[in-house]
């Protein structure tokens, strides 16, 4: 089954929204790397994840050390095989650069990521409607796997 790829760096931030998942219950297993470098060896399927089935949604975080998340969106839109796979930026910034930014790559949506708590359970909640209820999600043949 494809999972949902949660590339955080922050444990905090990772343990909570891991939490929140198996409570909703999510209908995709959930899948952390922890930066950008390991997100890229995920979906291209490198070294240690050479073995990995391609997400079917990814949530990733801006501001990563090494490989930034908007420069792994950025990778991520430009290749025709990974293209079509939602990407929702998770980032605690609000900056007009960081969020104009992000569409301007590809981004599906953009989603502030609030302090762990009541409002991240809330905005995971919304998360999830919408993306695992409302929204049909690409296929695994139009995701080119």
């Amino acid at each position: 089954m494809s999972p949902l790829l949660l590339v955080e760096d922050s444990d905090p931030d990772a343990e909570a929204l891991e939490r929140i998942a198996r409570r909703l219950p999510l209908p995709v297993p959930l899948v952390r790397v922890r930066d950008g470098e390991s997100a890229l060896d995920y979906l291209y399927q490198r070294g240690a994840y050479a073995d990995a089935v391609r997400p079917v949604l990814i949530l990733l975080d801006m501001h990563m050390p090494g490989i930034s998340g908007r420069d792994v969106l950025a990778r991520l839109k430009a290749d025709p095989h990974l293209r079509s796979i939602p990407v929702i930026i998770f980032s605690s910034s609000l900056t007009a650069e960081d969020v104009d930014g992000a569409y301007a790559e590809g981004a599906n949506s953009y989603l502030f990521k609030p302090e762990v708590g009541p409002q991240l359970q809330a905005t995971a909640e919304a998360l999830h409607a919408f993306w695992f209820k409302a929204a049909r999600l690409p296929t695994a043949e139009q995701q080119g796997a």
